[in-house]
Order: structure tokens, then sequence, then C-alpha cells
């Protein structure tokens, strides 16, 4: 089945984000990314590696809420890991209190399941995972960033967590380099639209090697 509403939710969710920014383009855009990615063999699963089963946290970006990030989370379970929902009806921009509420989902989570957890935060919620690791190192196996401001809230995490920035020269919204990881940092590059980021084939590409399990 495939998840229409995510993509309804990512157009019209929040508010209007989309509309808020003004760009027609990028409503085109965002349907062009969807619809490769549903016929792409990526998302069913093709020659992906089974997960190990770790948590997978996935945050929302500005003025969004989980719904639009389904079609991600969907995914995720599919290849073996355990997703969870961040638990934020909107994400306001407030950083504090918004990474205090996901670092108390995320501890809950964590000692239910086990193990530690990878956050992938999508815009400004890549800035909340990067604040929840700093502040909570013991939860977090890594941080991957989709088109997120990293200029903002910058100080370092741990080197013991890994941080890969994904970005794109065609996002309107944070504009190269703005979206770059600092220099110990990895950064990934793909071809796409800013709130596409949730639903691009290059993006899964990505991910579905980043949440292998280092080389023992």
């Amino acid at each position: 089945m495939i998840p229409w509403a995510g993509l309804l939710e990512l157009l019209f969710g929040g508010g209007g984000v989309i509309f808020l920014y003004g760009s027609s383009r990028e409503l085109v855009d965002i349907s062009h990314e969807f619809t490769l990615l549903t016929i792409d063999p990526i998302f069913f699963g093709d020659r992906v590696p089974r997960g190990d089963g770790h948590p997978v946290m996935v945050l929302p970006g500005f003025l969004q809420s989980d719904n639009y990030l389904q079609p991600l989370r969907g995914w995720l379970e599919r290849m073996g890991y355990a997703p969870l929902v961040s638990g934020l009806k909107r994400n306001t921009g407030r950083l504090v209190p918004l990474a205090a509420q996901v670092a108390e989902r995320l501890a809950s989570a964590v000692r239910e399941r086990g193990a530690s957890a990878t956050l992938i935060g999508h815009s400004f919620g890549g800035v909340i995972a990067r604040n929840v690791a700093r502040q909570h190192p013991e939860l977090v196996r890594q941080v991957i960033t989709l088109g997120a401001p990293l200029r903002v809230d910058a100080a370092p995490l741990s080197p013991a967590i890994p941080l890969t920035a994904i970005y794109s020269r065609t996002d309107r919204m944070v504009r190269y380099p703005r979206a770059l990881g600092p220099d110990a940092a990895r950064n990934l590059e793909v071809t796409g639209s800013h709130c596409g980021m949730a639903v691009n084939a290059q993006v899964y590409r990505h991910l579905a090697t980043l949440l292998q399990p280092p080389p023992s």
C-alpha cells in the first residue's frame, strides 16, 4: 500500500508550511520525488540489508508533526528497524522544551528495547536531534540530519556519536552550505527539494547504509 496520506500531510499539514514559504515549485518537486520513491526498488527493500532491530526515532521539521513521516517510518519497519514517533504535535522551533520532550520519550523507548537509538531529524528536527544527543549521549547511537540548519545551536557532539548531514544544493529553504555538518561530521549530498527529503529515494539509499551496524 502506497502511503499517499503521508504526502498529503507533507504538502498541506503543519498549517501549510510549504505555502508559508510561498513555493509552488516545492509542491511540484515533492510530488515528483514521492512518486519516484514509490516506484523505486529501495522503497520495497530490494537488496537492502535487514536491520538489527534497534530503535530509530524520526523527528519532524518546523511547523510539522509526526504524521508526514509515516512513509519513512513504514520503510524503516519493513527494513527491520523499530521506528519511533517523536511525539511532537507541532515542531514550533522552541528548541529547549522540544528537545526535553523528545528526550523523555526516547529514554522510555531505549529502556524498553534495551538498545540505544538512531535519531533522524528532518529540517529543524535535525537541530533537535543533535541537541538531544548532546544532552543524553547514553541514549543515542548516531544522528542523521536531512536538510537541517546545523548552524543553529552548533555546539559539538560527543566524538562517540557519529553525525551525518544529508544535504541538497537545490534546497530552497536551508540553502547550501547551511545544512552541512561541522568538520567531524560526514556530509552526503543528494538532489532534491527541502521538504522532499523525507520522501527522497537517494536519501533512503543513504539511510540503508548508515543504519547498518559498524563492522565488528
